[in-house]
């Protein structure tokens, strides 16, 4: 080995070992030695996406003592329902144990702030799981963020090969009361209706009307359950 490849190996070396470093920015609040959790292997490769955002956004988590972390990159996958963390240290992503943490926060691509909390769900397929907070009142609206594999139409993915399975979102939502627990409710104005007594529908309906509130999806349902709360109208729950 002459001297001429010597330097260069010595060269890349040193530029690896200072991107290491750039990457590495270790905030006051870092408890690394607190975050539980083991590596993550890559999923099945398929359509669609099997995390909830494209990439590795910065957010925070809350341990179960109350301590909290930020400034960490993280990844929510709703195919497996586990919480992310890319360790610049040591160049791996982290799956968090789940028992470890109260739950999480970040920042979408659009500024807003998305929270996550862990509890535990005691209807079909019970466990603990994560679920976003959409509106926090007496009765709290939930979303649990689900993807699932799905047949589809045959294609060939990047590395020709043939599949007929793709990841497709089955999120599903819920009104929770500690002490009544969860009941699902639909995204619509009918499933929303159906949660009150007949006689409030009118008032209901007026509420949203004045605010010009047209139930269409979930940022609209969210808005409508909001003001619906604002109001006092009472749930049937």
């Amino acid at each position: 080995m002459n001297c001429k490849t010597l330097y260069i190996i010595a060269l890349f070396c040193s530029l690896a070992a200072s991107s290491l470093l750039a990457q590495e920015t270790i905030p006051k609040d870092w408890n690394s030695e607190k975050i539980r959790g083991s590596r993550f292997i890559m999923y099945f490769s398929c359509n669609g996406n099997p995390f909830l955002t494209d990439k590795f956004v910065i957010g925070e988590i809350e341990l179960t003592d109350g301590v909290k972390i930020g400034n960490l990159n993280l990844r929510y996958s709703t195919w497996q329902d586990e919480l992310i963390y890319f360790n610049s240290a040591l160049s791996a992503q982290i799956i968090i144990d789940k028992n470890s943490i109260k739950g999480f926060s970040f920042i979408d691509a659009s500024g807003q702030k998305r929270s996550f909390r862990q509890q535990y769900f005691n209807g079909f397929l019970s466990g603990y799981r994560y679920f976003e907070l959409l509106s926090e009142c007496d009765i709290s609206l939930l979303a649990f963020r689900k993807a699932g594999l799905h047949a589809c139409a045959v294609y060939t993915d990047i590395s020709g090969v043939v599949k007929n399975v793709e990841y497709q979102n089955d999120y599903t939502y819920y009104l929770y009361n500690p002490k009544k627990g969860y009941e699902q409710i639909r995204i619509g104005k009918n499933s929303l209706l159906s949660k009150f007594d007949k006689h409030a529908h009118k008032l209901i309906k007026r509420i949203l009307r004045q605010n010009m509130v047209q139930i269409v999806d979930e940022q609209s349902f969210v808005k409508a359950w909001n003001l619906i709360c604002k109001n006092g109208v009472s749930v049937n729950f």
